[in-house]
């Protein structure tokens, strides 16, 4: 099985497949692992991280290599702004489906009325989240929480029509 390392850098070249595996295959070939390699290191991980036993270890192990994947694949950017991640996520969680008002809109509408798939929007989420969702993640940031919270409270009071003096 290849290292979590490498393996957390292959996903991230294959996140646009699809899960299509002729692609997979032809992406680890560039990056030197074989087909067989790379169906064997995906099918363990795969089973590592989704195994209970492991309590979560493997995907904890497995997100920081990720994420720096991420990164290097961006040039370091952010994936989407802090205006647009907030105005997303806060219509995600409050808007109703305009076909049954007691449930929430399906995210799927959301993100594409914004033009984001769900790989995209996770990527936004998981740059986003550690900065601005709680002060106990190693990379929150007061000022960005400040500032995503206040964004939140704009959103959300569009959204439900609210009108504060």
């Amino acid at each position: 099985m290849i290292p979590i390392e490498k393996y957390a850098e292959l996903c991230v070249a294959m996140s646009d497949t699809g899960g299509d595996e002729s692609k997979e295959l032809a992406i680890a070939a560039e990056h030197g692992v074989s087909a067989d390699e790379w169906k064997l290191s995906k099918a363990g991980w795969t089973a590592k991280m989704s195994d209970p036993a492991d309590m979560g270890k493997t995907a904890m192990a497995f997100m920081p290599h990720y994420q720096a994947a991420l990164d290097k694949r961006r040039g370091g950017g952010e994936p989407c702004t802090l205006e647009l991640y907030t105005k997303i996520h806060i219509h995600m969680a409050f808007r109703k489906d305009p076909l049954d008002n007691t449930k929430k809109i399906d995210y799927n509408i959301v993100l594409a009325e914004h033009g984001y798939t769900h790989h995209q929007w996770l990527e936004c989420e998981s740059y986003w989240t550690p900065r601005v969702g709680a002060p106990d993640q190693a990379k929150w940031d007061p000022v960005l929480g400040a500032k995503f919270r206040e964004l939140a409270q704009k959103e959300s009071d569009l959204l439900f029509g609210i009108v504060r003096d």
